[in-house]
């Protein structure tokens, strides 16, 4: 008798242990459940016929993101976690107080762990410039804002154990970066604050249909944009909404939370095929007067209803780098561009996709040599790019860069966004806040050979590099 029930219990385990293995063929993993990809299952031999020597350990990768049950468990791990334990099983999300959750990605700005160097933050706030000067000499009117994170504008549910930085965080120095180069732009973290009532979803990342009227609201009067307000229209609050944390720690858990739903008939309709908030590419037509053309990330879903309706035109674009070209299509009057806190660095990163200003200037700037220097040239396409690095020497925290193109008798100069193309210079995950970019028109220069300078402002003055590179068209 007792050996018998040493088998059954022996088999019972093993069942147990071998059932999420044997039921994977019955059970779908969804990988938007959790926000990410998830992997493949790997192939034994590889594309030129040779065993896959890594097998195993992919194999053993799929198997731990794919195994049956898999979101019923993580799902279970989740709320004995977040219920009982307070902590979350997610390194994406942080359980905070009186049942708030809140984005981890937005952890180092609230704990000032990663405040940008003073070249980074001027970079970032020249590459803004850069695009205004672009779309105000197209007659175009530009406003550029940042959606706080949650927990810049509702830090009081954050754990405890996570201290807030006491210096100013990078948005808010970028806002005094911007007002020094004359930048349109609004700060909605105090607008916010003075709003008396919480305008962030308490379990979502985002904030609440009622957050984006207001910063719609903000970017209209920041404009001088004619538009209804909606002031009048009735709202209530509904468990409605799908919160995008909540889906990360518990992927099988259905579980609505309470979003501002209001009472307003809109009548704007889609220029494009729509699919769905997350389209890279959203246009409308609407009742409006003026176009519009936003550069948006994922808080534009909520925003981008309330624009539409006041817009005759409007295109909301998630595509990244940004593509000035766009305001062309529309002929936008207006032009937005939009971030959230957390991804500010990004603005620095990608080279918008516009030709660059021309600037008159003085090449007569002594030359300071250097072997640091990188520059590469492409004229693929219908534009000429050329962008590198410079040596660190040349730079004070806000120097501007000049690339020129100079042969007998005529020079060209223009200013280069202070962007590192790391992918272009095969550096995938590098970062370099002495870099440069642009692009340039082939049809803007006369045919010639050219030798290209770059020219650094530094206290009030230029230095030059030797030549970096030749040009012929």
């Amino acid at each position: 008798m007792k050996k018998s029930l040493q088998i059954i219990y022996t088999t019972a385990f093993l069942a147990l242990c071998a059932a999420p293995l044997a039921f994977i063929p019955l059970t779908q993993t969804d990988s938007t459940s959790e926000n990410r990809q998830l992997s493949q299952m790997p192939e034994f031999l590889e594309e030129d016929g040779s065993i896959n020597l890594n097998w195993s350990s992919r194999f053993e990768t799929y198997f731990s993101e794919h195994f049956a049950f898999r979101p019923q468990l993580v799902t279970l791990d989740s709320l004995i976690k977040s219920e009982v334990f307070k902590t979350s099983s997610s390194e994406k999300v942080i359980v905070g107080s009186s049942d708030w959750l809140y984005f981890a990605e937005t952890l180092p700005d609230y704990t000032g762990e990663n405040a940008m160097s003073e070249r980074k933050l001027y970079n970032t706030a020249k590459t803004i410039a850069l695009m205004q000067e672009h779309f105000e000499n197209d007659g175009r009117k530009f406003l550029y804002f940042t959606a706080p994170n949650k927990n810049s504008v509702y830090p009081e549910n954050m754990p405890k154990r996570y201290v807030r930085s006491s210096q100013p965080s990078n948005r808010e120095r970028l806002a005094k970066k911007l007002d020094e180069l004359g930048v349109n732009h609004i700060e909605l973290a105090p607008i916010f604050s003075q709003c008396g009532h919480t305008l962030y979803l308490e379990r979502d990342s985002h904030w609440t249909n009622e957050g984006a009227l207001v910063a719609f609201n903000a970017a209209a009067d920041a404009l001088g944009m004619a538009h209804d307000d909606f002031a009048y229209a009735s709202h209530c609050t509904q468990k409605v909404w799908h919160s995008d944390l909540d889906g990360m720690l518990f992927p099988s858990y259905e579980r609505l939370s309470e979003q501002e739903v209001y009472d307003i008939d809109f009548t704007f309709d889609y220029r494009s095929e729509f699919v769905s908030e997350d389209d890279m590419m959203i246009k409308t037509k609407g009742p409006g007067e003026e176009t519009l053309l936003m550069y948006r990330d994922s808080f534009g879903r909520a925003f981008y209803p309330f624009a539409a309706e006041n817009t005759a035109k409007a295109s909301f674009s998630r595509a990244v780098p940004y593509k000035t070209e766009l305001a062309d299509e529309l002929d936008a009057q207006n032009v937005i561009l939009e971030i959230v806190e957390r991804n500010l660095a990004n603005i620095s990163k990608d080279s918008p996709i516009m030709t660059a200003v021309s600037r008159d200037m003085d090449v007569s700037a002594s030359i300071e040599e250097s072997d640091k220097n990188i520059c590469e040239v492409s004229d693929k396409g219908k534009n000429i790019r050329i962008y590198g690095v410079l040596d660190e020497k040349y730079f004070a925290d806000n120097s501007d860069i000049y690339i020129t193109l100079e042969t007998d008798g005529a020079v060209y100069a223009y200013e280069a966004f202070p962007v590192y193309e790391s992918e272009l210079l095969e550096d995938p995950d590098g970062e370099n806040d002495y870099a440069f970019s642009l692009r340039l028109g082939k049809d803007e220069i006369p045919a010639g050979d050219y030798e290209i300078f770059a020219y650094v402002e530094k206290n009030g003055e230029y230095i030059c590099t030797q030549p970096l590179a030749e040009l012929s068209l």
